[in-house]
């Protein structure tokens, strides 16, 4: 799913259908428009960041070698937000998580975390494929966090119980151990 076809979506939501057109074309934007394209961009990483962090995880594994036992958040992939387990032969080992590094006395490991995605250019793809999390998702609620930003209460409540919907819906494509929605944490 690419980030541009979620903003042209909210494009839509916020009634802005006039910059779809030069959005997809890459055509010539107005500062005005190009300032809102470019808010929709910070809206949509917010909420793919939000999605990821309370309601739809991400998860990797990723195998590293280490003479010391130590293994540098910095070596990571992907931004960890929460580390599930460490395996070294095929068996969980204990570890610690530091600051800046998961020490244990293993010297080749898979880690197995959830993260939260980096932000995407306009041009990027979203660490979603589409399926459980769709892009009317994280439109919906871009399009709330437009509105918020803008000033605009009533829209942004009223897009907010739409985004809200949606993940209730996506929730209902998952495990039944993940269908609770917590309450909404503003940036």
């Amino acid at each position: 799913m690419k980030i541009k076809d979620v903003i042209a979506r909210a494009l839509r939501f916020i009634g802005r259908t006039d910059l779809i057109n030069a959005l997809a074309a890459d055509g010539e934007l107005t500062s005005e428009g190009a300032e809102k394209i470019e808010t929709l961009l910070y809206c949509v990483n917010a909420v793919e960041d939000e999605l990821a962090r309370y309601y739809f995880p991400l998860k990797y594994c990723e195998r590293f070698n280490s003479d010391t036992g130590e293994y540098f958040i910095d070596n990571f992939l992907h931004n960890p937000v929460k580390i599930l387990s460490v395996e070294s032969s095929g068996k969980k080992v204990k570890y610690t998580v530091f600051p800046k590094y998961i020490k244990c006395d293993e010297k080749s490991v898979k880690v197995f975390y959830e993260y939260s995605p980096y932000k995407k250019p306009i041009d990027g793809d979203s660490e979603y494929d589409g399926v459980t999390v769709c892009e009317r998702l994280i439109a919906a609620g871009a399009a709330s966090e437009y509105f918020l930003l803008e000033g605009s209460v009533k829209d942004a409540e009223l897009w907010e119980s739409r985004y809200r919907w949606e993940i209730e819906l996506a929730g209902k494509k998952i495990s039944p151990e993940r269908r609770s929605v917590p309450p909404r944490r503003w940036v």
